[in-house]
């Protein structure tokens, strides 16, 4: 399994970043919606990353994290996802419903599909956002939860993507809730090589080395 990442130029990265924006802006207005709560998402960092390094890129891969994904069906297809350290997501689940699991065994039903809607939300907001840019058919599926070492999460992605032309478009994200609280995750697109140079043709932008 090779570690090479693909480098994209300026106009790819570009594109990929105004995606980025216009998808979790939408994120942002579906999620005030929801709750009835105003907030600010913003896209610190944006990147490209081999799909070896995805169980890295949070930082400790022992650590305990929330992982929301979906696969990705249509004209291109991969997997999405939304990552939270425990500690981020204990902080997200305050923000929107004014409490939070001590543990992971603490998590109930609430606190779950409180999650699975906004790995929804947030998915589903990015795959319009490229669907509308493109005119390219992109069907998000129901999501899934899980709540395990960023190793074992961040594994179990890449297990499913396909390995020989996966790369991982990795989105540092940060949310602001009304009182300025902030909680950062870690959203995930891993189409097939093949998928995104077609989005690239789609924009008008040269493949992908």
């Amino acid at each position: 399994m090779s570690e090479q990442t693909h480098q994209f130029g300026l106009m790819e990265m570009s594109a990929i970043r105004e995606m980025s924006n216009i998808g979790l802006g939408h994120a942002t207005t579906a999620l005030a919606n929801m709750t009835g709560k105003s907030f600010n998402m913003e896209i610190p960092n944006v990147e490209t990353v081999a799909l070896e390094q995805v169980p890295l890129m949070m930082g400790n891969p022992e650590e305990v994290a929330v992982g929301i994904c979906m696969p990705i069906e249509g004209d291109i297809t991969g997997h999405t996802a939304f990552l939270f350290p425990w500690e981020s997501a204990q902080d997200l689940w305050r923000m929107l419903i004014g409490t939070a699991p001590e543990t992971p065994g603490d998590i109930d039903e609430l606190s779950a599909s409180v999650m699975l809607e906004i790995g929804n939300i947030v998915s589903s907001s990015f795959l319009n956002a490229i669907s509308d840019m493109s005119n390219l058919k992109l069907h998000a599926t129901p999501p899934m939860v899980s709540v395990d070492l960023v190793y074992t999460i961040a594994a179990s992605i890449v297990a499913e993507a396909e390995m020989d032309e996966a790369i991982a478009l990795a989105l540092e994200t940060r949310l602001y809730g009304m009182d300025d609280c902030a909680t950062t995750g870690y959203f995930l697109c891993v189409p097939t090589l093949s998928g995104l140079n077609q989005l690239f043709r789609a924009l008008g932008i040269a493949e992908a080395a």
